[in-house]
């Protein structure tokens, strides 16, 4: 896994690309390299040939062939570091003097140069077959004068050279990948450390920090930028919660009086006038739900009940849930069942938990139409729990999936239709976020599938 995200990060992306062009770089520049080794050894070789060429046909001038014969036994006494042949011929080519035998068939090249092919002895008694390149020298007296030099040390040598080169070449890739993953790693360690920083500030845990401890450079200015600006969002978003709280908290006792007071009224009066009592009441009611479900998001959001969490059973919750709202389903003709195995524990606030699943479920009783069908299911997984809530009813358009867990958020479709203050499913996603669980919603083709899955253990 770490090494697939090190393959597809940009950075080791980034390094690739910088190695193919060093390397590129580096193949021009090792080229040029190996050209002008080539070009001034090849060069040197060109001098020496003539510079022999010259002096032999001197010591002939001035000593005859006896003057070439002690001059080759000269060079034949340094041995290997002898790389020169001669060969002095009459007009028939006939062998005269030299360490060669015969004169050579030779190509010529241009400018006089020659090259051949021989067998030659070399000075630890192999013989080898040997590339020359030699000069020639007609004597007036119509003799044939003749310098060879073999080139295969200039062959090594230029494998040798370009042996270097590309392991050269070899190392410099292997090395600049190596280094590109090496620090493409290091990237995404600390780019993960951040995303996963980032994870749990989406998950509503506004509090949470990006360590800049190990970050350096760039990354330690982003993490400190990064929460400066969650510092902001977090502030400004307190204060949206604290006002939406405080209105909910002075608002229900002057409303709860006002509820208390036209109670009382109702008793006094009679008719039409204690319908239209008894309408305002309901809808005093129906404030004061929608101020107490703020408040108790604001107390779950707090985390102030998770010390108060004990081991809970989810069927035991879950078959309550149900017996509550068999009568309400009953009413619609809607078949409920579920599918729930013997004790599967975790730790919880078993209230809250229970809140939850009747939210769900109620909405499922709620948008599900009459002759429809129901289905609660618990498993267990992953150390976890699994639990779905899928009705058959309406379902919710995709693109308002992901907002139905804001406050007051209603799908349009529904504002009519049932009644509701676009709370309930907010309540479901605090009460999940205090259990560190996951809420999704699926499309259950009819209608809509609640999955909820729980940690067995925090």
């Amino acid at each position: 896994m770490i090494i697939h995200k090190i393959l597809a990060s940009y950075t080791f992306r980034f390094m690739s690309v910088y190695v193919a062009g060093l390397s590129v770089a580096v193949l021009i520049v090792l080229a040029l390299v190996y050209a002008a080794f080539s070009y001034d050894y090849f060069n040197q070789l060109h001098s020496s040939v003539s510079h022999e060429i010259n002096m032999l046909s001197q010591v002939y001038e001035q000593d005859g062939l006896e003057g070439v014969d002690r001059f080759v036994e000269e060079k034949v006494k340094l041995g290997r570091l002898n790389r020169f042949f001669y060969l002095v011929v009459d007009g028939n080519y006939n062998k005269l003097a030299g360490n060669l035998d015969v004169w050579p068939k030779f190509k010529q090249y241009g400018d006089g140069w020659l090259s051949f092919q021989l067998d030659v002895l070399q000075w630890d008694g192999k013989q080898v077959d040997s590339d020359f390149v030699a000069r020639t020298y007609d004597s007036v007296q119509g003799y044939h004068l003749l310098a060879a030099r073999h080139y295969d040390d200039v062959i090594v040598s230029a494998q040798l050279v370009s042996g270097a080169l590309i392991r050269s070449m070899i190392v410099t890739i292997v090395l600049g990948t190596i280094g590109g993953a090496i620090v493409a790693g290091l990237s995404v360690k600390q780019i993960d450390s951040i995303n996963k920083s980032v994870h749990r500030i989406m998950s509503g845990d506004l509090s949470e920090r990006i360590n800049s401890g190990n970050h350096q450079g760039d990354y330690r200015e982003l993490t400190y930028n990064l929460n400066r600006m969650l510092d902001r969002i977090e502030s400004l978003m307190e204060g949206v919660r604290q006002v939406s709280d405080n209105i909910a908290h002075d608002l229900r006792t002057p409303l709860t009086r006002l509820r208390n007071k036209m109670s009382q009224l109702q008793s006094e009066v009679e008719g039409n006038v204690s319908d239209k009592v008894q309408n305002l009441i309901d809808e005093a009611d129906g404030l004061l739900s929608t101020f107490n479900a703020l408040l108790r998001i604001a107390q779950v959001e707090s985390g102030n009940r998770r010390a108060g969490f004990t081991e809970v059973d989810l069927k035991v919750i879950l078959l309550d849930v149900v017996e509550l709202y068999e009568p309400l389903a009953m009413d619609k003709s809607i078949t409920i069942t579920h599918q729930l195995p013997d004790h599967v524990g975790l730790l919880g606030d078993r209230d809250l938990l229970f809140q939850a699943f009747a939210n769900l479920v109620d909405n499922a009783i709620k948008y599900t139409p009459e002759g429809g069908s129901l289905l609660i299911s618990l498993v267990e997984e992953n150390n976890g729990a699994v639990i779905c809530v899928a009705d058959s009813g309406v379902g919710i358009p995709g693109q308002d999936k992901a907002n139905v867990f804001r406050r007051f958020f209603r799908v349009e479709a529904s504002r009519g239709e049932q009644p509701g203050n676009g709370l309930g499913l907010s309540l479901v996603s605090a009460v999940m976020k205090l259990h560190q669980g996951e809420i999704s919603l699926l499309d259950n083709k009819p209608g809509l599938k609640v999955q909820v899955s729980l940690p067995m253990g925090m």
